[in-house]
């Protein structure tokens, strides 16, 4: 996520002497860690024992049998942490718990492979032999295969342990070869690779479009009216080019347009709803809930499609909480204190304008003494 302070990076790692998973992040943060965690987070404790970003790189990629292991001062020797972790799914979503622990979910997941190949599952056809049915061969065959050296399969394994309403969130980006994969130290394939085709599936351009860039929060307490919670609000963009964003929405969803999960129309994706000068996005919007626990979702949706914006589903209450509209003694990110919030533009403040007074003529002067 980026934010003020920059980009969070967690490099993933492992210590030598038992294969443990470890976290090199450039984040510390206040969030609680549970110590019997199935990985460690590494803090460095004085500026010697915090390392480059190159040197905690170096670290990552240190496979076994291809690349020498690094050591941190403080932290001793580390390899690559694909030995227990090749695809971190289940640290990055334990991080993220630590990182925002007001969030109940995380909006989008994306999970990036080194591609894949289905070239080893061709080869397990061969016939049988006393030889390739022996130990070592199996055992060979069994820790190729296993999540510490097939990314794919470290995913599909962690995602197993993931709920099912948090799966939807989840995407996985991986690139498909007919051929054997390279060696990680084979250099003279990069060329080559480099000219394969990449497709990105249509259902993640319109996740990232959605629900990584649009977000709701409520322009004012609810309002009860007939036993029914009228809550108006307004949907905001996190990035200022807003209007290239919503070019982008209109055409991956045809007649796009803001509604909730129950069919509610909200309103139409226009351009007009973002400033021409700075890029301002806001777009007012109003529904109602039958409680204030009631779980709701706004999402843009086309002829074919919904895909939720960012934060949703969420109850008015939490996101009356999340807004810290009760804060009545001050907000706790002392930020200031402002409720109902604000709606202005990125545009600086107009200066006044200037007005030219015309004097009077001399003999309309009154004479002073």
């Amino acid at each position: 996520m980026k934010t003020s302070a920059g980009c969070r990076v967690a490099i993933i790692t492992s210590r030598i002497s038992d294969g443990k998973a470890c976290v090199l992040a450039n984040y510390r943060g206040k969030g609680h860690r549970d110590l019997k965690a199935a990985y460690q987070f590494l803090t460095p404790r004085t500026e010697n024992e915090n390392p480059f970003l190159h040197d905690a790189a170096q670290c990552s990629i240190a496979a076994p049998f291809i690349f020498r292991t690094k050591s941190l001062p403080g932290f001793g020797l580390l390899q690559d942490g694909g030995v227990r972790a090749n695809n971190p799914l289940a640290i990055g979503l334990k991080e993220s718990t630590v990182i925002w622990p007001l969030a109940k979910t995380h909006d989008l997941l994306l999970s990036v492979g080194t591609g894949r190949s289905s070239f080893m599952a061709k080869q397990d056809k061969a016939s049988r032999s006393f030889w390739r049915d022996s130990a070592i061969p199996r055992m060979i065959r069994a820790t190729m295969s296993s999540p510490s050296m097939d990314g794919e399969q470290g995913f599909h394994e962690a995602l197993n342990l993931v709920p099912d309403d948090k799966k939807p969130n989840i995407f996985r980006l991986n690139h498909e070869v007919s051929e054997a994969l390279p060696r990680l130290d084979d250099v003279s394939r990069l060329a080559e690779m480099s000219k394969m085709r990449f497709a990105v599936p249509d259902e993640l351009v319109r996740a990232i479009l959605v629900t990584a860039f649009f977000f709701f929060e409520l322009d004012g307490q609810p309002i009860k009216k007939h036993g029914v919670y009228f809550c108006q609000g307004s949907i905001l963009c996190s990035r200022s080019y807003a209007k290239d964003l919503v070019k982008k929405v209109m055409v991956e969803f045809p007649g796009a347009r803001f509604q909730t999960a129950r069919g509610h129309h909200l309103g139409d994706v226009v351009e007009d709803d973002s400033c021409h000068l700075c890029g301002y996005y806001r777009k007012e919007v109003n529904f109602s809930v039958n409680g204030l626990d009631e779980m709701t979702t706004i999402g843009i949706a086309g002829s074919s499609f919904f895909q939720r914006i960012g934060g949703f589903p969420k109850s008015v209450q939490e996101l009356l909480e999340d807004q810290q509209a009760n804060s009545h003694f001050g907000r706790e990110d002392h930020l200031v204190d402002c409720w109902p919030p604000k709606r202005n533009c990125y545009c600086p403040p107009r200066t006044k304008r200037q007005v030219e007074f015309q004097e009077p003529a001399l003999e309309h002067k009154k004479r002073r003494l």
